[in-house]
């Protein structure tokens, strides 16, 4: 059986019997009581005692209400404190639960059965299971640190000797004019050099879209982030001849975050292309609608298409590609959709012919709009 020290701040002599009258009959826990009547006497009886729970009567001589919670969890912020009210004053309990306490008690429900006894430990456990988690947030951010350090060391410690590799490939390459055997081996080289460098860029890439989750979302309109995107794929959308139809007329408007929203509809038009059909101009058509929890997004290609069912395993794997021979990539497009949407509550589902195209279900939760409703107070 545990021992527990319990300091109780109550002015009231009558309410003060009663409480060590009901902790006597605990059966779960053993007990020492320290009694102070005044908040200005707390500091004192917390230094004195060092108490594992505080029992807080909000209405005493010398404070009363929330800022005698305050002034109390001041001087012992890692201590759990439980609220007294009386019968007509439980939406202070409330109050006071939402400002740092771990529950309320009304006075005249004290002595009914085990209340108090039961009350003291779910307010310890409720304290230690927030004391975990606040440690393992803690351990959590200094794990991202690490990887944010380690993250800069990769994108800017490696290109420079990526770059400088690069450079004295050119210079070899030109010495060796006429000799076959060394250009053969430097072009092997320089196709590991590209490799790594491609690798180094996928990698960033993943790193950045991780960033982006600690951004807030906002309200889009997605036909302004497409428009965006479309700027910035200009030179490749007028050099294949790619055709895009959007509506999103059933579903104009998303809860988002903006570099995320944009990363996955450039991540699907840049795979549309670069695994378009050599037998026709690449189309694909962009629709939304509302699905009740989620907002869906159908992106449609006339591409090659992917083997659904013998790469059903790979599909959203880091550097995993299934068309290798037809274009150039690195396997990070889907990879990066699926972690966007996954994080934030959505899914992607994908449909495909070989041969015919591809079509992407992209669901993302409306939790974000929910909440940003919330916020602003709609």
């Amino acid at each position: 059986m545990s021992s527990i020290k319990i300091l109780l701040v109550e002015d009231n002599p009558a309410d003060q019997i009663m409480v060590e009258e009901v902790l006597q009959d605990a059966t779960t826990f053993r007990y020492e009581l320290a009694t102070c009547e005044r908040v200005q006497e707390a500091p004192n009886c917390i230094a004195e005692t060092h108490p594992d729970i505080i029992l807080l009567d909000l209405s005493l001589p010398d404070s009363s209400g929330l800022m005698t919670l305050e002034k109390v969890k001041a001087h012992s912020p890692h201590v759990p404190v439980v609220i007294f009210t009386g019968l007509a004053d439980q939406q202070a309990g409330i109050d006071a639960i939402n400002r740092g306490a771990e529950d309320y008690l009304v006075k005249g429900e004290i002595s009914e059965g085990t209340t108090l006894e039961r009350t003291i430990n779910f307010a310890l456990e409720r304290h230690k299971l927030r004391q975990e988690l606040v440690q393992s947030m803690d351990q959590v951010k200094r794990s991202n640190q690490k990887l944010e350090d380690f993250a800069y060391v990769v994108s800017h410690d490696l290109k420079s000797p990526i770059s400088n590799l690069r450079s004295l490939l050119d210079m070899l390459n030109r010495e060796a004019i006429g000799d076959d055997h060394n250009r053969q081996v430097i072009t092997m080289i320089d196709g590991s050099v590209s490799k790594l460098s491609n690798m180094l860029s996928s990698f960033m890439s993943v790193f950045l879209t991780e960033e982006g989750f600690q951004q807030s979302p906002e309200k889009l309109t997605m036909s302004a982030e497409l428009d965006d995107v479309l700027r910035a794929l200009t030179q490749l959308i007028d050099e294949t001849n790619t055709t895009i139809d959007a509506n999103f007329s059933e579903a104009p408007t998303l809860v988002f975050v903006p570099v995320l929203f944009q990363s996955i509809l450039q991540n699907l038009i840049t795979n549309s292309i670069k695994y378009r059909s050599p037998e026709r101009d690449p189309v694909i058509r962009i629709s939304s609608h509302d699905a009740g929890d989620y907002v869906v997004i159908h992106f449609q290609d006339n591409g090659i298409g992917i083997d659904t069912k013998r790469n059903r395993r790979n599909l959203f794997k880091l550097f995993k590609r299934f068309n290798p021979k037809h274009a150039e990539g690195n396997g990070v497009g889907l990879y990066t959709i699926k972690s966007i949407l996954d994080t934030s509550g959505g899914k992607i589902e994908i449909e495909s012919e070989v041969g015919k195209g591809t079509l992407f279900k992209l669901y993302f939760s409306k939790v974000r709009e929910l909440v940003e409703n919330d916020l602003q107070g709609g």
